[in-house]
C-alpha cells in the first residue's frame, strides 16, 4: 500500500502564502525562533537550477516564534511569470513539478541549516 504526500503547489493569477514549521534537530517538536534569527527562500528550475530571479534570497516572515513558524508570501504579480508544465491529454493533463524551493536558516538554536522542497509545481 502506498501513500501519496500532498504536493506543493503553487497557484497562478492568486496570491500564495505557504507557512513552514522549523523542527529541532533529531525531534518532531518545533524550534523555538528567537530575535536575529533568519530565513530566506530561492526558487530554482528543476534541472537547470537556474534561479528564478523573483523569489531569489526572499525574506520569509516570522509567524510564530514560539511554535517555529514561518512563511512565504508569493504575490498575485510573480505567480504569471512561473513555468507551468503538463501532461499528455491521455495522462488528464497531471501537472509536473517545475520548481524546487531552497530554504536557508541561521538559528541561534540550530546554527545554519538548509530544508529543501525537491518539488515545486505550478498549477
Amino acid at each position: 500500500m502506498t501513500c501519496e504526500a500532498s504536493k506543493f503547489v503553487i497557484d497562478k493569477g492568486s496570491d500564495n502564502t505557504f507557512t513552514f514549521t522549523i523542527k529541532q534537530d533529531n525531534s518532531t517538536l518545533p524550534l523555538e525562533i528567537v530575535a536575529g534569527d533568519t530565513f530566506f527562500a530561492t526558487l530554482m528550475k528543476l534541472g537547470t537550477n537556474e534561479v528564478f530571479a523573483d523569489i531569489d534570497n526572499t525574506s520569509l516572515t516570522v509567524e510564530d516564534a514560539v511554535n517555529g513558524k514561518v512563511s512565504l508570501y508569493i504575490p498575485e504579480s510573480l505567480t504569471a511569470n512561473l513555468i507551468t508544465d503538463r501532461g499528455d491529454k491521455v495522462d488528464r493533463y497531471y501537472i509536473r513539478p517545475t520548481y524546487k524551493l531552497i530554504l536557508e536558516c541561521s538559528t541561534q538554536n540550530n546554527g545554519n541549516f538548509i530544508a529543501k522542497v525537491p518539488e515545486v509545481y505550478v498549477d
